[in-house]
């Protein structure tokens, strides 16, 4: 629908007096939000530092933790401490101004970026849901307004090839990816790489001025990725195994983004609408046990639509003490999850078959299940929407600016789940022949959330050059529904209903929970800051101290014993305080950057049941990191290294598993010959060991290894 509109008005003859503009006028929200810290790195920073998709931005973004392990799907991101691996980010993700709705989607290889700015610490009043302790906002570089042609390739170790074109013509910027590596990891069972990368995305921009009040900006852009992945190990005796399990571990993705900005300058008004039609398919399977014993597989697939549309006014007229800026959001979003369990001979005796005939009398007998395998079928039907009005009011006075804001968003989700299973059973000594046993599990949940996010900051320029700043503000994280423990009741009830089928009760056994258990609630943090910037002349330094209180928690948890899922839940209260600086110089050819992060995230109240938390380190988010690079152009060279640090990270609540603190080294050297440009390219080139994520299943504890060195070798031609 949106592109029928756009192709039309893209080929309609613009009138004589319009001119071709290469962005907005007007930033759709505030650069620089008050009483917020920004770090802003320009395409060529990006291009020095091998800046090539998010988890190239860990430590160059002080604070910011996006671990390379799984898959694209694991897209986990920790910030000041906070984060989760599933489900709703800390992180909001913004495009040309367009949200992105599923963190399924924010792992995507950059083209023809301009820019990108990370807007620290919640930013709830402006940005609403998940913007919890930041923003990350993107931008694609605007129709040139000439004709421009670039070309890209480069290949390197792991067979590693990338290949992109851009295009600029008149009002239309088009662009191209495509990436190959054949992997890092080898499955010494299957003999064959665990996570090959094949993915390729288009993109189109369409920027037009259509008269003297009004503007239209169309972003399209289209991503299709198949690759493996889960490249765990398992952790045993204190010594970490290679990767080694029998069944697929797979992951497919396609991805589509249409979005639509209008800007309306009027005598006394101007308006920016912002519209966005989303779509995500994608398919993961797995070998959840991750050995090479055949227990149970999971394949996951989604197909999840989305439009967001937002509406954001303020005066054009400048007032001498006042400022202010309103909007209105909303957003809806659909998801058709099947996630089918396969449980293998080999889950079926220890899962199950051991776990019953545990409680069950010698005298009654022993129970059998003579199937080799059979399924747990699981089919979700998920709704999320969400309506939000925002407003802050800016009250410059001399030197000073103080800051108001407030935002009421309503958000509400169902999730209607649908269950079965079948499987034959026979209690040996009891029974002549297997019966064959059937559960169904249905039904649905539902919840309806109203969140006011406040916000007062102040700031400060009677000095050169200078800005000063102090805010509280608040953020939050949305609730959901834990989809991937469904398979844990399900066994446990086809454990305890052949049992009752039979008229046995069971003494013992694992825990089972219910649908009802499934809910977590949203994440809540008030974030307190003081920070103070400078920028001058091809020099800028910021530095600013911060402290959250957070309640409700979201954190990925493993049930104890023999379980085989994962799920949300919800801690008491969390805190986090720590300081976070950057440094950046510019002079002639030289440029260098610096960044440094730290947290001391703890719990303040969380006991899972069994044990008490507090005080303890909050897992998987490291508590420093750190970035320092230098670059240097003269003449036709350039070169670049960088330094990054990451830890110490604590990868379990009990903290028993941590990691210490690591450095990795990147360099980069270039040589420019008239049009191309050829470069070669290195990341962790100290060949730095070191443990890129953790987790337990069934009991076992597991790890993947961060990747080691690479080298890429590279050309850009500029040819038109």
């Amino acid at each position: 629908m949106l592109g029928g509109l756009i192709i039309a008005l893209s080929l309609l003859k613009a009138p004589i007096d319009t001119v071709l503009v290469p962005a907005f006028a007007t930033a759709a929200k505030e650069e620089t939000p008050a009483g917020a810290a920004v770090t802003a790195l320009s395409s060529a920073q990006l291009r020095q530092f091998g800046v090539n998709n998010p988890k190239d931005l860990p430590a160059l973004v002080p604070g910011i933790h996006l671990p390379d392990y799984g898959a694209s799907l694991t897209s986990s991101i920790y910030v000041r401490g906070f984060g989760s691996r599933m489900e709703n980010p800390v992180m909001g993700l913004y495009v040309d101004d367009f949200p992105i709705l599923d963190k399924n989607s924010y792992d995507l290889d950059y083209l023809d970026i301009a820019s990108i700015r990370f807007l620290h610490g919640p930013q709830g009043t402006a940005y609403g849901r998940n913007a919890l302790f930041g923003v990350l906002s993107v931008r694609t570089e605007a129709p040139a307004g000439e004709e421009r042609l670039r070309a890209r390739l480069e290949g390197g170790l792991a067979h590693h090839v990338r290949a992109q074109l851009s295009w600029h013509h008149g009002e239309h910027a088009f662009s191209a990816g495509y990436r190959h590596a054949r992997g890092w990891f080898r499955n010494e069972y299957k003999d064959a790489w665990a996570d090959p990368y094949n993915g390729g995305q288009l993109r189109w921009r369409w920027d037009r001025r259509l008269s003297e009040r009004w503007q239209i900006s169309h972003l399209l852009q289209a991503g299709l990725s198949a690759e493996g992945g889960f490249a765990y190990g398992l952790w045993e005796d204190g010594v970490q195994q290679p990767v080694r399990y029998n069944d697929e571990g797979s992951y497919r993705r396609i991805t589509v983004l249409e979005g639509v900005k209008l800007h309306y300058q009027g005598e006394k008004l101007q308006v920016d609408g912002i519209a966005s039609l989303q779509f995500l398919a994608d398919r993961m399977r797995m070998d959840q046990d991750y050995t090479p014993s055949s227990i149970f597989t999971l394949q996951q697939s989604q197909l999840s639509p989305g439009a967001t549309v937002e509406i954001i006014a303020r005066p054009s007229k400048v007032y001498e003490h006042w400022k202010p800026v309103s909007g209105l959001f909303a957003f809806f979003k659909y998801t058709r999850m099947e996630a089918p369990v396969l449980f293998k001979r080999d889950g079926i005796q220890t899962l199950i078959l051991d776990n019953a005939n545990r409680g069950i009398p010698e005298s009654i007998g022993t129970l059998d299940i003579p199937d080799t395998a059979f399924p747990i079928q699981s089919n979700f039907d998920i709704p999320v929407w969400n309506v939000a009005l925002y407003h802050e009011s800016h009250f410059p006075v001399g030197a000073w600016q103080f800051t108001a804001g407030l935002r009421l968003d309503y958000e509400g989700a169902a999730m209607t789940y649908d269950c079965t299973a079948s499987l034959n059973y026979q209690l040996l000594g009891m029974m002549s022949a297997p019966r064959l046993f059937t559960d169904r599990y249905h039904g649905t949940l539902s919840h309806g959330i109203p969140v006011f996010l406040p916000k007062l900051a102040v700031e400060y320029r009677g000095l050169p050059d200078t800005r000063i700043y102090t805010s509280a503000t608040k953020g939050y994280r949305a609730g959901g529904f834990n989809t991937q423990i469904f398979s844990d009741i399900l066994q446990n009830r086809l454990m305890n209903g052949m049992m009752a089928d039979l008229g046995v009760h069971l003494d013992s056994g694992s825990t089972s929970i219910g649908a009802d258990r499934t809910e977590y609630q949203p994440e809540e943090a008030w974030n307190f800051e003081l920070g103070i910037q400078y920028r001058r002349e091809g020099f800028s330094a910021g530095a600013n101290a911060f402290y959250i209180s957070a309640l409700r928690q979201q954190l990925t948890v493993f049930p104890p014993g023999m379980s085989t899922g994962r799920m949300m839940t919800n801690a008491g209260k969390s805190r986090s305080y720590g300081v976070e600086a950057q440094l950046m110089y510019r002079k002639g050819g030289f440029q260098g950057h610096a960044s440094w992060g730290w947290n001391n995230a703890r719990f303040t109240e969380y006991t899972d049941g069994t044990a008490d938390y507090a005080g303890k380190r909050i897992p998987y988010s490291p508590a420093h990191t750190l970035f320092v690079g230098a670059a240097y152009q003269w003449s036709k060279v350039s070169l670049q290294a960088h330094l990054r640090g990451t830890g110490p990270i604590a990868w379990n609540e009990e903290n028993t598993r941590t990691e210490p603190f690591y450095l990795t080294v990147g360099a980069r050297a270039g040589v420019t010959v008239g049009r191309m440009l050829l470069y070669l390219e290195g990341d962790n080139l100290s060949g730095t060991q070191y443990r890129a994520f953790y987790f337990k299943s069934m009991g076992k504890e597991f790890f993947q290894l961060g990747k080691p060195l690479s080298l890429k070798l590279g050309i850009q031609i500029d040819i038109i």
